[in-house]
C-alpha cells in the first residue's frame, strides 16, 4: 500500500514537472528543428558556398561543425598546438573539446558527437535559466526571456560545435546558484564558465556582490565557503596557461595564439572598432550584424536595469560585449553577447502581450533560419 502510494506521488511529480517546463523543451526542440532545416537545406543545395569547402558541404549537418568547430574537434584529437606567428588552437579554452572527447567515447563522429552534445546543453542551458529568472525577475518575465533566448537569432550557434551553450549553462547555474548561497556547486559552475572560455572570469562580479550582501549574517564556515566562490573563475581561468606552460613549455601560448588571431588588447581598441566598424559597414553590410547586436544588447541591459535585476549581472554582460572591441573589431560581438541573461529579461519586460509576444517569437525564429541559412557567408 505504502509503495503504491510512493509511485503515485512520484507519478504525480513527474507530471507536474513535465507540466512546467514542456514549454520550454517545445520552444528548444522547435528552434533547433529550424537550425537543423537550415543546415540540412545547405547541405543539399550547396549554396550559398560563401567560405566553406566542398568537404563540408558534404556532410548533412556540416554547416554545424564548421568555422571554429573545426578547431574544437583538432583539440580533441589531437591536444594543443602552437604555431608561432599563425592561427593555431591554444587560442580556444580546454573544457568544450575536453566534454566533445567525452561525448565521441560513445561510438558517434566527433563532429556529430558536438552537435548533440551542444544541443542538449542548450536545453540544460534554457531549463536553468528559467529558474533562475524566477528568483530574479518572476515566472511570467522569467519564462517569456527563456523562451526568446531558444529563438534568439544568434542562437544557432548553440547547435554548432561551440562552447556557447555550455556558458550559458555555467552562468545561469552560478547566478542561481549565488542566490541560494549554495557557495560549493557555485564555484564549480564558474570554475567551468572560466574553462570553457576566458570572460567566464568576470563571473567574479556578480559572485562577490552577492557574497557581500550576506557577509554580516553569515557565519565564519559560510564566509569560507562564499570566498571560495569568488576566487573559483578567476583561479579556474589562470590554471589554462598554467596548463599550457607545462604541456607546451610556454604559459604565454594563449596571449600568442590571440595576437596571431587578432584579439589583443590595444588601448584604443574601442576607438578603432567604432572607426572600422563604419568603413566595414560601408564597404559590405554584414559588419551590421555585430553592430546592430551590441547595440541591442546594451539597449536591453539598459532596459533590465529598471528590473530588480543585480546590478552586477548588468555590469558582467555589458564588458561582454564592451571587452571584445578593445581588439579593434566588432568581429562576433552578436555572439559574445549571446551569454547577456539580463538582456532576455529586459526584451521579455517589453512584450507583455500576447499578441507581441508571439510576433516577436516569429520574427526572431524567422532570423534563426535565416542566419542559420547564411553561414557560409559570414564568421559566426
Amino acid at each position: 500500500m505504502l509503495e503504491h502510494a510512493v509511485e503515485t506521488v512520484d507519478r504525480d511529480a513527474l507530471a507536474a514537472a513535465w507540466a512546467e517546463r514542456r514549454t520550454i523543451v517545445g520552444a528548444w526542440a522547435l528552434s533547433r528543428l529550424l537550425v537543423v532545416a537550415g543546415a540540412l537545406a545547405l547541405h543539399w543545395t550547396h549554396a550559398p558556398h560563401g567560405y566553406f569547402g566542398p568537404s563540408i558541404f558534404h556532410r548533412p549537418l556540416g554547416a554545424l561543425e564548421a568555422w571554429d568547430g573545426i578547431w574544437y574537434r583538432l583539440i580533441a584529437d589531437h591536444g594543443y598546438l602552437l604555431v608561432a606567428g599563425r592561427q593555431s588552437d591554444p587560442a580556444f579554452f580546454p573544457l568544450y573539446p575536453l566534454l566533445l572527447k567525452v561525448a565521441a567515447a560513445t561510438g558517434l563522429p566527433l563532429g556529430v558527437a558536438g552537435i548533440v552534445l551542444s544541443n542538449l546543453l542548450f536545453l540544460a542551458a534554457l531549463l536553468v535559466f528559467d529558474v533562475f529568472g524566477r528568483d530574479v525577475v518572476g515566472p511570467s518575465v522569467a519564462r517569456r526571456a527563456t523562451i526568446l533566448l531558444a529563438v534568439f537569432p544568434t542562437s544557432y550557434v548553440c547547435s554548432m560545435v561551440y562552447p556557447e551553450s555550455l556558458l550559458l549553462l555555467a552562468f545561469a547555474a552560478t547566478g542561481w546558484l549565488a542566490l541560494r548561497r549554495r557557495w560549493v556547486a557555485c564555484a564549480v559552475a564558474a570554475a567551468l564558465a572560466a574553462l570553457a572560455r576566458p570572460e567566464g572570469a568576470l563571473l567574479v562580479l556578480p559572485i562577490a556582490a552577492a557574497a557581500a550582501a550576506r557577509w554580516r549574517d553569515a557565519d565564519v564556515d559560510e564566509r569560507a565557503r562564499a570566498t571560495a566562490a569568488v576566487l573559483a573563475a578567476p583561479a579556474a581561468a589562470m590554471s589554462f596557461p598554467l596548463y599550457l606552460g607545462w604541456a607546451l613549455h610556454d604559459p604565454l601560448a594563449w596571449t600568442q595564439a590571440q595576437h596571431a588571431w587578432g584579439r589583443s588588447f590595444r588601448a584604443n581598441g574601442v576607438f578603432l572598432a567604432l572607426t572600422r566598424g563604419a568603413h566595414e559597414l560601408g564597404r559590405q553590410a554584414w559588419a551590421g550584424r555585430d553592430i546592430g547586436f551590441c547595440l541591442l544588447t546594451l539597449a536591453l541591459l539598459a532596459v533590465a536595469w529598471r528590473l530588480a535585476v543585480p546590478r552586477m549581472w548588468i555590469a558582467l554582460c555589458a564588458l561582454l560585449v564592451i571587452v571584445p572591441l578593445t581588439s579593434g573589431s566588432f568581429e562576433s560581438d552578436a555572439r559574445f553577447g549571446l551569454v547577456a541573461l539580463p538582456a532576455y529579461w529586459g526584451l521579455a519586460s517589453l512584450v507583455r502581450g500576447r499578441r507581441a509576444f508571439a510576433a516577436l517569437v516569429g520574427v526572431s525564429s524567422a532570423l534563426l533560419l535565416a542566419a542559420t541559412l547564411t553561414l557560409p557567408l559570414v564568421f559566426p
